[in-house]
C-alpha cells in the first residue's frame, strides 16, 4: 500500500514541478518579448539609415523618369512645330 502512495505523490511532485516550470517558461519568453519591442531602436537602429537611403534612390529614379518624360514632350513639340512650317 505503501508503494502505490509512493507513485501517487512522486506523480504529484512531478506535475507540481510541471505547473511551476510552464509560467516560468511562458513568463521569460514574455518578457523576452516585451524586452526585445521597448529597445527595438537598438536592434533596429539602421532602420532608419536604411529607409532613408532607399527614399533617395526611389527619388533619384522618379526624378530621371520625369526628366526623361519632360525631354520627350520637348521632342514632339519640336517635331510639331517642325511639321506645321
Amino acid at each position: 500500500m505503501s508503494g502505490a502512495l509512493y507513485s501517487s505523490m512522486k506523480q504529484y511532485t512531478l506535475s507540481a514541478k510541471k505547473r511551476l516550470a510552464k509560467p516560468l517558461l511562458f513568463g521569460a519568453l514574455l518578457t523576452g518579448l516585451a524586452t526585445a519591442f521597448y529597445n527595438r531602436h537598438l536592434f533596429f537602429e539602421d532602420l532608419a539609415e536604411i529607409r532613408e537611403q532607399e527614399r533617395a534612390r526611389t527619388d533619384a529614379k522618379l526624378l530621371e523618369v520625369l526628366e526623361r518624360r519632360q525631354r520627350q514632350m520637348e521632342e514632339l513639340e519640336s517635331k510639331k512645330s517642325a511639321g506645321d512650317r
